[in-house]
């Protein structure tokens, strides 16, 4: 190697033709990942998918001219550099139509249109190539869309085929060390992971460095960009349209995101049992002795276990489910690190639920009279057997009273006479 960095082409054989051992791998010196807007769009293959008339060209066209004037991209800096904006679905007159509408100064001239191609396989590379000999100084590459410059293979199925020109492109990507994003459509069918509506098979995903999801509903001025890829951290970037260009409302993490889609009613939850130091009960109690309103049962279980390593497990919560014969318990408990082990006061008492008063004090439910007390005995429960105030077990009916405790009135004045 002739300098500190290898070249493109060596980095690319290091990466490509000959096996490498990991001492040799981590004392040679690697070009860092190439940003090409710094935290959203590396080098290499990327895929934006959008569905039709989302707005995904005008996004593109805005990227190309930031780029090529190195103007900043949602608060981020970027470096001038030229770009080839395939336009496969336009002509030249509509680019020039949006080209006014985009900018009222002087357009870069790093900035460079073509509206027809060759297919994958068959003149797209060269055509590619071609013009990267011309600019060696290209960053970027855009081919809008995807399914114009793809051939029918009849002798492939659709997951080989889609892999097949997906690797044709990140081959020259990698090779070149350019961005080559492809403009893609999703599929109408719904998906409950929102990057499975990209039309076509796994294979387009699975072959995409970078993959942008713009979501946008019909005739909406606002919309939201869904960014993840093996270079960065996902995110999620809350975008408004104004004089046809997205800008920047709001940006997430996706730890940022998991939060805010939790109810509010399970942290509530969680500084109940937290502050009780453990609780046993069916969920409909646990929603009143939490006075959580407004929640039915089984929404709120199907939430607790949805959300229970975001709110619960950071918390020191445990939590088991058991089922009776007629009803599901909620089981849980809190580690307790910082020595306080779930009493409000040296008594050793579990603490009341909120809102419950102690006896004795004002406000208390009246004692009953002895005449109308129970006995001394032990508690027979509830039909699970578990108390619900404090989650502990009651004490079977026939189980003897335990070693120290008081004895009867009747044993002790046996005892003194």
């Amino acid at each position: 190697m002739g300098g500190l960095w290898p070249s493109k082409k060596e980095a690319y054989a290091m990466q490509r033709n000959e096996p490498i051992d990991a001492e040799t791998l981590l004392s040679t010196p690697l070009p860092p990942v190439r940003w090409l807007i710094p935290g959203l769009l590396p080098a290499g293959l990327s895929l934006l998918a959008g569905a039709s008339k989302a707005g995904k060209s005008w996004l593109c066209l805005w990227l190309c001219l930031q780029l090529a004037r190195g103007g900043e991209i949602w608060g981020r800096t970027t470096q001038p550099q030229t770009v080839l904006y395939l336009c496969l679905e336009d002509t030249y007159a509509r680019i020039q139509g949006r080209l006014f509408r985009l900018t009222e100064d002087s357009v870069p001239s790093r900035l460079y249109f073509q509206t027809g191609s060759c297919a994958i396989g068959d003149g797209l590379e060269l055509q590619i190539e071609k013009f990267l000999s011309q600019h060696p100084e290209t960053g970027l590459v855009v081919i809008d869309t995807l399914q114009k410059v793809r051939a029918a293979d009849p002798n492939n199925g659709a997951y080989a085929s889609d892999y097949q020109d997906m690797s044709a492109l990140k081959s020259l990507a990698d090779r070149r060390g350019i961005g080559l994003l492809l403009v893609h459509h999703l599929r109408k069918q719904g998906a409950s992971d929102p990057f499975q509506q990209i039309s076509g098979s796994n294979g387009l995903m699975g072959a995409a460095d970078t993959i942008w999801l713009l979501q946008r509903q019909r005739m909406s001025d606002t919309a939201r960009l869904l960014v993840t890829g093996r270079d960065m951290d996902s995110c999620t970037l809350h975008l408004q349209t104004r004089d046809c260009i997205w800008q920047l409302l709001e940006e997430e993490t996706a730890e940022e995101q998991v939060r805010k889609a939790v109810p509010d009613y399970l942290w509530r939850a969680a500084d109940f049992i937290r502050r009780a130091g453990s609780w046993t009960g069916t969920a409909t109690e646990l929603l009143t002795a939490a006075a959580i309103t407004g929640v039915q049962p089984n929404q709120f279980t199907r939430k607790l276990v949805e959300h229970f390593y975001t709110v619960f497990t950071p918390q020191g919560i445990r939590y088991q489910s058991r089922r009776t014969s007629n009803t599901r318990l909620l089981c849980f408990t809190c580690d307790r690190n910082d020595g306080h082990d779930g009493s409000d006061d040296d008594t050793g008492r579990s603490p009341l639920p909120s809102g419950t008063v102690p006896a004795g004090e004002e406000g208390a439910a009246p004692v009953p009279s002895s005449s109308s007390s129970p006995s001394p005995g032990p508690h027979h429960g509830s039909e699970h057997g578990l108390c619900v105030a404090d989650g502990q077990p009651f004490a079977a009916a026939d189980t003897a009273a335990p070693t120290g405790t008081s004895p009867s009135p009747a044993i002790s004045r046996e005892a003194a006479s």
